[in-house]
């Protein structure tokens, strides 16, 4: 597997005598951040015009801005929805706040680095400053993305909290906002870690915004369990939590009464007796398992998916926009796929894709089809985008070499595979341009 690259926070304590706030004067440092080899601190000094890998200021702000958003920083994954289309120019200001650097503040001005949990890693996207900017003495210089081991970022806040606590706490300065908030997460048991991780993947600030939704979270945490818990949380708007746990309930007991797909059933079983090349990123792994089921049924690579034959579906107006399906298979009944209504025949057949994907290779009797865009989502979306267009096929479509294609060969090619030209665009950037 490829080396995954890990955040590095280091830090040299500096004198600053003529800082007047005690919790920055005595955690004033030189700062460094770098997220394996890339360098996220290198900035310009507007001054001079020269560069270097590291900022002054305090690290009290970097620390106390990781505890309060320390649940969300670990579960909140509802940024991951937008970033791909619009990056980080356009974030929502609230979740800006809380998963960039560059929300601190505190007078101070850090790199624009978020952090968006997406499953068993964290993605790290970091954006230069295209410009310099009247009254800021630094310029940061730095773009890239990284995908980093979840449970390592999360070290490494930690021993930021830590030692800045200890140096307050050397410094002779107590009773900070940073030591309470971090003594209350210390002292959570686990049925409040539950609830805290559970609020966070709705969005919500455990301590501030999720009173009003508590006995909503609890029922869906008794109503759900397993992954369908998990990928209704990251989708569903919390004040639909109720509404959308109805909808389940619906759909759950026409499912039960849905019919066998005998071809689902034996594609399955064919499945277990075979194995996919696991991949390195969830995206590679959703591939490989759509070419499985390709090579099993022997279909060519321009070959057109028939998916009537392997998932039924029925349209239920879905109770929240970021549930797009709810789908599965009790006994002897199934796969059935309950579809919001109206969806577009390409989208519809996407949507489907992904609910075949649980079928096929999960074990969970009931599932999601969502908006949200964990590593499990993702799995199921280059699945889907495979199994329905695959990369080799496109490639033989085309009258001409990837990087000149223009939006014509896409939409023709999209029209021959029966999904939108957004899932060709996907396969051309992902598999066949270079990189």
């Amino acid at each position: 597997m490829n080396a995954v690259p890990e955040l590095a926070i280091r830090w040299e304590w500096e004198a600053a005598p003529s800082v007047k706030a005690p919790e920055h004067r005595a955690t004033w440092a030189r700062i460094e951040i770098a997220v394996g080899a890339e360098h996220v601190t290198l900035v310009e000094d507007q001054e001079s015009g020269s560069s270097r890998r590291s900022i002054y200021c305090p690290l009290y702000p970097l620390a106390e801005w990781a505890a309060y958003n320390w649940w969300l920083l670990r579960a909140d994954a509802r940024p991951a929805r937008s970033l791909d289309l619009w990056g980080l120019e356009h974030y929502d200001s609230r979740q800006f706040r809380r998963h960039s650097l560059r929300g601190i503040g505190d007078g101070f001005l850090w790199p624009n680095l978020a952090l968006i949990p997406e499953g068993e890693h964290k993605r790290l996207i970091w954006q230069r400053d295209r410009f310099p900017t009247s009254g800021r003495p630094i310029r940061f210089l730095a773009d890239g993305e990284a995908f980093v081991d979840r449970d390592s970022v999360d070290r490494e806040l930690v021993s930021v909290i830590s030692a800045v606590l200890t140096r307050l706490a050397e410094q002779g300065v107590t009773d900070t906002p940073l030591e309470k908030e971090w003594a209350e997460i210390q002292r959570a048991d686990p049925d409040e870690v539950e609830f805290c991780l559970a609020a966070a993947r709705l969005g919500l600030d455990p301590y501030s915004e999720a009173e009003p939704y508590q006995q909503l979270i609890m029922r869906a945490a008794a109503e759900l369990r397993g992954d369908l818990l998990g990928d209704f949380l990251d989708a569903v708007e919390p004040a639909r939590i109720g509404q959308a746990l109805e909808w389940i309930r619906g759909a759950r007991a026409e499912i039960e009464q849905a019919p066998e797909a005998e071809a689902a059933r034996t594609l399955r079983e064919e499945l277990r007796r075979s194995r996919a090349a696991p991949g390195n990123w969830s995206w590679e792994k959703g591939w490989n398992q759509a070419r499985v089921v390709r090579r099993i049924l022997g279909l060519a690579d321009q070959d057109v998916f028939d998916l009537s034959t392997y998932v039924n579906s029925i349209d239920r107006p879905t109770a929240d926009r970021g549930l797009q399906a709810v789908g599965g298979s009790t006994g002897g009944s199934g796969p059935l796929a309950v579809v919001e209504p109206g969806r577009p025949g390409a989208s519809r057949r996407f949507t489907l894709s992904r609910a075949l994907w649980h079928y096929l290779w999960e074990s969970e009797p009931l599932f999601l089809v969502t908006t949200a865009y964990t590593e499990r989502q993702k799995v199921e979306r280059a699945f889907a985008a495979e199994l329905l267009a695959p990369a080799q096929g496109i490639g033989e479509l085309l009258s001409v070499p990837p990087e000149i294609a223009i939006q014509d060969d896409l939409d023709g090619i999209a029209a021959h595979f029966q999904v939108s030209p957004m899932v060709i665009k996907h396969q051309l950037d992902n598999q066949l341009l270079p990189i």
